[in-house]
């Protein structure tokens, strides 16, 4: 069933931005610029939700929210603005809106809370019970008696696919020891990891992010010592690449336990999250994953859907994109996908999924930097992620290879390295490197 949205910023350009973003997650789009007549429009149209600018020259969005809610009550009402104090915010909580949201948005923030507010509000008319609104962003929402107070901007969550993922994740919230993620190359396990640290926003939790290279116990214990000095409640030991770590496994194993042990004895509980690309079994098989790492993995293990299995996430997260890079240049100009580019990225493989699409999109920025993001821009931009990198197309390919295979390729063809690399479609100084 599709949802009606009332839309009202005096901000043409800011206001098409929203209009795109709710018209990409299926909801029907009612945009205005001016109150006057969105009072008149809401007046005669039925709404399941109002998303408001706050500061109009012809009427505030308190003053808009108070009108409606005289005709309609019952209607949720989420607000925008670029600023807002938090005796404001506070206020107009306490008056009755569903969610506070500042400039620049956290679009996946925004539309999970639009389908907590209409989701409440069919509980609200079919059972006459009240349920707690608060604000999101920070604040906890009790959804079916149980707290969720956090944003997922890993996915969006609108295919089956990721919002199993986010099921999975979210059920395994409360983990003590260890945590697995595994998925194709590419996956973004960083930002899955901000997810995680979003759960427990209530708490000082300090990340620590290991890669092949920078895991020796000194490195490691002097990492830990600088998270004590910070306050940390709790530290997560974030292991990125771990079937790349393959000669020093077990150095790593050691120096996790050493610093465990000393947190432990300050009553600062340690956790560890592994983030391997490829399947566990077959890393384990292919002897990149030692036996003791394997079983410690196994405990608790959740699979990143690929990019290509969550089709109805991918415009939706390439708007996201945009409206990051816009924030980090310092923009002040809109972007958008064109209707026909959206599906055009909606029906990609994205072999190297959400690093390609990153890229893809940052291309497009810069191909491509007015208003209206055109399909042209995506296409060949998408084309030069795909074709322009051997290196990326050699670690893609060897995603689930052992680096053995090239050790042997390199016997088989009597060490002529350019053999080798037309072998495995790549040039000779990558696989120079390999060998090294």
């Amino acid at each position: 069933m599709a949802y009606n949205v009332l839309i009202l910023d005096d901000d043409v350009d800011f206001n098409s931005l929203l209009t795109d973003i709710f018209e990409q997650a299926d909801y029907i789009v009612t945009s205005l610029t001016d109150p006057i007549e969105a009072v008149e429009v809401f007046r005669n149209t039925d709404y399941d939700l109002v998303v408001t600018d706050h500061r109009m020259p012809e009427m505030t969005g308190a003053e808009f929210m108070k009108v409606i809610k005289q005709m309609k009550p019952e209607v949720p009402v989420i607000m925008v603005s670029g600023f807002m104090e938090n005796d404001t915010i506070r206020t107009l909580i306490s008056g009755g809106v569903g969610g506070v949201f500042l400039k620049p948005l956290n679009i996946f923030s925004l539309l999970d809370r639009t389908a907590e507010l209409i989701d409440e509000a069919k509980r609200l008319k079919q059972n006459s019970q009240s349920h707690a609104v608060a604000l999101t962003g920070g604040a906890t929402v009790e959804v079916e008696g149980e707290a969720r107070g956090f944003s997922f901007n890993s996915f969006p969550c609108k295919s089956q696919a990721s919002i199993d993922f986010a099921e999975r994740l979210y059920n395994l919230r409360n983990f003590k020891s260890t945590l697995s993620l595994i998925g194709e190359p590419g996956t973004q396990f960083r930002l899955i990891c901000e997810d995680i640290r979003n759960f427990y926003e209530s708490e000082k939790e300090h990340f620590i992010y290991l890669s092949p290279g920078s895991f020796d116990t000194e490195q490691v214990l002097s990492m830990f010592e600088e998270a004590k000095l910070t306050g940390a409640e709790r530290v997560t030991c974030v292991l990125l690449d771990v079937e790349s770590m393959t000669d020093a496994q077990k150095r790593l194993a050691t120096a996790l336990s050493k610093c465990a042990g000393v947190f432990e004895s300050i009553e600062i509980p340690t956790r560890t999250i592994f983030c391997a690309n490829g399947d566990l079994d077959v890393l384990f098989d292919e002897g990149r994953i030692d036996e003791d790492l394997y079983i410690l993995m196994g405990t608790a293990e959740v699979c990143v859907p690929a990019l290509r299995d969550c089709a109805l996430d991918i415009a939706i997260l390439a708007q996201q994109m945009v409206v990051d890079i816009i924030r980090e240049k310092g923009l002040t100009s809109v972007s958008r996908f064109e209707a026909s580019a959206r599906d055009f990225l909606s029906k990609q493989s994205w072999d190297n999924n959400y690093e390609q699409l990153r890229v893809t999109v940052r291309q497009v920025m810069e191909s491509n930097p007015g208003e209206v993001l055109m399909l042209s821009a995506v296409t060949a931009a998408l084309q030069s992620t795909t074709l322009a990198s051997p290196r990326a197309r050699f670690e893609s390919r060897l995603s689930h290879t052992r680096v053995d295979y090239v050790r042997a390729a390199s016997i088989l063809f009597e060490g002529d390295k350019a053999k080798v690399a037309a072998f495995f479609g790549t040039d000779t100084a990558v696989i120079e490197a390999t060998l090294k």
